[in-house]
């Protein structure tokens, strides 16, 4: 505490409202990221113009509103997409978003944001497979939203998450579909956070958690998502009384913690011969591969950013035609390990390959190969950062 025992000059008490009024505004705007992620993809919006390497346009036509290109600027470290009263694909309003060209499974998504106090508009931040060209793909099976925000009610909140099935939302649950923070969203920046694990998602605002909802990979499909910073036209009454009041996005970061590396993902390989799709899911009912061929190995190799000791675990899927049996070799900073894993009808689920050392980097990896007769199944691997290991670590450096 600060004692002051001369008065303030007044030109500083004249001032002082609005110092704090700042120093409030920029303190609602912190990180949220808890502990032990890493950063592994983000956009700052430097420069004048969009990183096209890293986003696609949303191009869509939906509800009230057309989304064009030309609605997105960038400029001082800000994302804006400009909401506009203009004729186009038989709609009269125009808005716009991006979407990341990278996906991603679980971890820790932020983006600090402020919306318009335009009626009927929509903005959201939301987690989502597809490239901005519709929101109706058939094979979008997961959304999750961080924000969907309406002007009319700028200081709503909803968060939650929907279940996709051949191009349509086939169901909703809602973590907190009516938030109201105290204050409006249009007003200045804030900042949203959402943590996605394999078994729950957890939503955040201005370094608060607000509530957490079970999101089993059993019950739902955990597809790979890419990032939609968007607004659209969505009510009749929708208007731009106040172009200059858009919406805009800024500093959106992904951080991860765990790697998990399913079949198709960045990091998995195919050798040999008669790789094809499996007439059995495997896990969170992702579509599994299978190959019956001698020579046939698959690989799994995460880029680990950050060296730490890591529990590996594959994803065994039930063999339909008997059993098989599979050389699943880990590789890891200082050595190798082999494991003989049985493939059979009914056994299905996690298979603990032990607890390994992983450096920076992309030198260690998972392999799994034929072994014997028989056909091998591949589905998930996942290395999960040991917190127990870190924990001890930290208390010696005490």
């Amino acid at each position: 505490m600060v004692l002051i025992s001369q008065p303030l000059p007044r030109a500083f008490t004249l001032l002082l409202p609005l110092v704090l009024a700042i120093a409030a505004t920029h303190s609602r705007a912190q990180s949220t990221v808890p502990p032990k992620y890493v950063l592994q993809w983000s956009d700052n919006f430097s420069g004048d113009a969009l990183d096209v390497t890293k986003w696609n346009y949303r191009t869509d036509i939906k509800s009230k509103s057309a989304q064009l290109p030309a609605n997105i600027s960038v400029s001082d470290g800000q994302m804006n997409i400009a909401l506009r009263r203009q004729d186009f694909a038989g709609e009269h309003f125009t808005g716009g978003g991006i979407v990341s060209k990278a996906a991603f499974r679980y971890g820790y998504f932020q983006v600090e944001a402020k919306t318009t106090r335009n009626p009927g508009w929509h903005s959201s931040f939301w987690m989502f497979a597809g490239n901005g060209a519709t929101t109706f793909a058939p094979g979008a099976l997961t959304e999750i939203d961080d924000f969907e925000i309406n002007s009319g009610a700028p200081d709503v909140i909803s968060m939650g998450m929907l279940d996709w099935s051949g191009g349509k939302a086939v169901g909703s649950i809602r973590c907190n579909a009516h938030y109201k923070p105290g204050w409006s969203t249009a007003e200045g920046y804030h900042t949203y956070g959402l943590e996605w694990t394999e078994q729950e998602i957890q939503y955040y605002l201005d370094g608060s958690r607000i509530c957490s909802q079970p999101y089993p990979p059993t019950q739902y499909t955990h597809d790979a998502l890419n990032v939609w910073l968007t607004a659209i036209g969505y009510a009749p009454d929708v208007a731009v009384n106040d172009p200059s009041s858009g919406v805009s996005f800024r500093n959106v970061a992904y951080y991860i913690r765990d790697y998990y590396l399913a079949d198709g993902d960045s990091g998995y390989v195919e050798y040999g011969q008669g790789w094809k799709v499996s007439p059995v899911p495997g896990y969170s009912k992702i579509a599994s591969r299978v190959s019956c061929q001698k020579e046939a190995l698959a690989t799994y190799t995460p880029t680990i950013l950050k060296a730490a000791t890591y529990d590996v675990q594959l994803y065994r899927v039930p063999a339909p035609d008997g059993d098989s049996d599979a050389r699943v070799t880990v590789d890891f900073a200082g050595g190798s390990k082999s494991k003989i894993i049985s493939f059979a009808a009914g056994d299905e689920g996690w298979v603990d390959l032990g607890s390994y050392p992983f450096s920076v980097g992309a030198a260690g990896s998972v392999t799994s190969a034929a072994s014997g007769q028989g056909c091998i199944y591949t589905s998930m691997v996942k290395f999960v950062r040991r917190w127990e290991v870190i924990c001890r670590r930290k208390l010696r450096e005490q």
